[in-house]
């Protein structure tokens, strides 16, 4: 490489570093981004204070069952790693530093990769295209963005550094092959869907093959058998653990493709065979495989391209799915699909087609994970500027025998330049998933309730658990150090599901008490977002819940009655009236609405209490009703309404407020009493009373005397 040449891609690596940083200078207090990110931050703290080890075990997820943990580990024990050595740097936050610049270094270091990919490959003038591409890719900046540190970033990384490996063990050299399959093992180790990618390298085998009984020249299989190899030898010592059997099994398996299709090869050189013999030999043979492993392919495919995750989890659903037909990245797409034409035309048409048909390769295995899961445009994006640039510097070169079409190449180059660089802005000002209110709620949360036992060594259970919906967990656990029925990790979904939609309080006490859950945490946008989600993991309609309409051009959501009877209506827009066991004990600052003619808090936190019993007397073609006025935190007036029929003469209503006030809730004063006549719409007197803090946490009685005061009609 040359000075110019080296200037261009390092100016390439600063523009990758200043555009994954930058988002730094929005973030404020809340640095991290996404959900899983907060895990990733969990178990990086915990490798940081007892490593090398690292956390497998916690319980204080899928409560009070605690939860297996099957991440592979080596993105969080190198990010635990690099803080120990920078710790005498830069002190305490050295964790949070290393996590928060993480992954912009790992986006860094991949346009460098890429650069190398597109230069084996191809030329130089491609690779420098295509770093400068990479570099202001919106899709990969959002994984390797500051505050991101999740394995993705790592993942993708050594993703590409096999591609480059590989094509260097194509071009010759068993070194490359040795390193090559380090990288296989460390992929392994970095994420558990590693097999989906090693795929690249049966696929690369079996077409190779095919292409050499096509031409009737052999090609040497030992280099790849070399790689996967090391491989093997490297992941063996983990190789039966639960979160490394999967690719360890598969390293095995492609080993054996490999093996196989290169003695077909032989065979069918040898005995002059035609090459329809291997794909039919390979074919019988991944019958067998699938016949014998049937359930757990189908799954797999299901997931990964089958839309299995279809309104349930929004990254996990095809890429069409939910997605605006008419937006930069649909054009973006056609840009790559348009590139990969172009390369699968020289693959056909080049003698040395080798490492341009590892590289299609690549190309339509990212496309196709793509159209399965919107999630995976990040290898796409990873793949997609060499196919740009390709398309690119193929296009200038058309042009230079036509001048007349120059203006088509021009607007073809400013379409790849500035297409991606519209989302960007977005992209790097965009506000953390986790809001202001929720890192408020979960502050308080930690030193306002009981702490519980275990956070930094869970592997016991602790006194109790939160439930909320599982989009939330990992920032209850990382934030609020409370454990939770449901986390991101899917656990404890379907409890969250069927408890929020309860619509008996005496169903949803029920998975309360299974779980030892104490307290309750909602979002807005449980009801206003993610309705449809909580319904789908239980296979309800959501239109049975919610109606969504457009009048005068403006998106009108319309509660249903079914919707007002469930438990999460009744948290969070009422309050708790007509509950017995739940109150609210926490509002965040943020305010919307209204709803049902009042405003409603972001984030609330309630918590389930046994409830003290009002018992008294009243004439059985009554209704006592109990009213008691309170204020939130916030100062916010709401009241609390319950209701009970007499029977014999004699009524209980169980209250979950005290009027002493609790958290910051305050009550206005004593429970007011009030038998109502439906017969004649009368109203009778009044009868106060005052309910204790103790009286509400031990379910006491409270017995009602004489009334103090009448009160009139209405």
């Amino acid at each position: 490489m040359n000075r110019r040449d080296a200037a261009l891609l390092a100016t390439a690596v600063m523009l990758s570093l200043a555009i994954r940083l930058a988002p730094a200078l929005y973030r404020g207090d809340t640095i991290f981004d996404g959900y899983d990110e907060y895990y990733h931050l969990r178990r990086i703290f915990y490798t940081f204070h007892h490593f090398p080890q690292t956390l497998w075990f916690d319980s204080y997820i899928n409560y009070p069952h605690g939860l297996e943990i099957t991440w592979p580990p080596l993105f969080d024990i190198a990010v635990a790693a690099i803080a120990h050595l920078v710790t005498p740097l830069i002190g305490d936050r050295s964790v949070e530093a290393v996590a928060a610049v993480i992954s912009p270094i790992l986006g860094g270091v991949l346009v460098v990769v890429v650069y190398a990919i597109a230069r084996e490959v191809f030329d130089v003038k491609t690779a420098l295209v295509s770093a400068f591409l990479l570099a202001v890719c919106p899709y990969s900046v959002i994984r390797t963005s500051f505050g991101s540190p999740d394995h993705h970033s790592l993942e993708i990384l050594l993703f590409s550094l096999i591609v480059l490996l590989l094509l260097y063990t194509i071009r010759g050299g068993y070194i490359w092959s040795i390193c090559a399959g380090i990288a296989v093992a460390a992929l392994a180790y970095t994420w558990a869907g590693a097999p989906i990618y090693l795929l690249i390298i049966p696929s690369f085998a079996v077409l190779r093959a095919i292409l050499s009984l096509r031409g009737n020249s052999a090609f040497d299989y030992r280099p790849l058998l070399v790689c996967l190899a090391v491989a093997s030898v490297l992941v063996l010592p983990f190789g039966f653990s639960s979160w490394l059997h999967v690719s360890f099994l598969s390293i095995i398996i492609i080993t054996a493709i490999v093996l196989l299709t290169t003695i077909i090869e032989k065979l069918a050189l040898r005995k002059d065979l035609p090459w329809i013999v291997l794909p039919a030999s390979l074919f019988a043979v991944a019958l067998i495989i699938i016949f014998i492993n049937y359930s757990r392919i189908q799954s797999a495919v299901v997931y990964l391209i089958g839309g299995g995750m279809t309104g349930k989890i929004a990254e996990a659903e095809p890429l069409f799915v939910n997605t605006d037909p008419f937006t930069p990245l649909i054009l973006w797409l056609l840009l790559y699909i348009l590139g990969a034409a172009v390369l699968l035309y020289e693959t056909v048409a080049s003698v040395s087609r080798d490492a341009r048909l590892l590289l299609l390769i690549w190309a339509v295995l990212a496309l196709a994970l793509t159209f399965g899961q919107k999630r995976f445009i990040y290898v796409s994006s990873t793949v997609g500027p060499i196919l740009m640039a390709l398309l690119l510097i193929r296009a200038i070169i058309w042009t230079r025998s036509y001048p007349s079409r120059r203006f088509i190449a021009g607007a073809a180059l400013a379409i790849m330049i500035f297409l991606p660089i519209m989302d960007l802005p977005g992209i790097v000002s965009s506000e953390p998933a986790i809001t202001q209110d929720w890192v408020e709620s979960l502050q308080w949360l930690r030193n306002s309730t009981p702490q519980t036992s275990y956070f930094d060594e869970p592997f016991q259970v602790p006194e109790y658990s939160v439930m909320c919906w599982w989009d939330y967990g990992n920032w209850i656990v990382y934030i609020g150090e409370r454990p939770v029925v449901a986390n991101n990790f899917q656990t404890g979904v379907l409890e969250g599901s069927r408890f929020f939609l309860s619509e008996d309080e005496e169903s949803a006490l029920e998975i309360l008490n299974e779980r030892r859950a104490r307290y309750v945490i909602t979002d807005l946008t449980m009801i206003y977002g993610k309705l449809q989600a909580i319904c789908s993991w239980l296979g309800e309609d959501p239109s049975s819940y919610q109606m969504i309409y457009t009048k005068n051009g403006m998106v009108v959501v319309h509660n249903l009655e079914r919707l007002n009877r469930t438990m999460l209506t009744g948290l969070h827009l009422d309050d708790c009236s007509y509950m017995e066991h739940f109150r609210l004990i926490h509002e965040s600052r943020s305010f919307a609405g209204p709803y049902g003619g009042r405003l409603a808090a972001m984030v609330k936190i309630f918590e389930c209490v046994p409830g003290a019993v009002i018992r008294g007397s009243a004439r059985d073609d009554t209704i006592v009703v109990a009213i008691l006025n309170l204020s939130s935190n916030l100062g916010r007036p709401f009241q609390y309404v319950n209701y009970a029929v007499p029977r014999n003469g004699s009524y209980e209503i169980r209250v979950p407020y005290s009027t002493e006030g609790a958290y910051g809730i305050k009550a206005a004063g004593p429970y007011q009493i009030v038998e109502i006549t439906p017969a004649t719409d009368g109203w009778g007197d009044v009868t106060l009373v005052n309910v204790t803090e103790e009286d509400v946490l031990k379910g006491r009685i409270v017995e009602l005397g004489a009334p103090l005061s009448a009160v009139p009609e209405p």
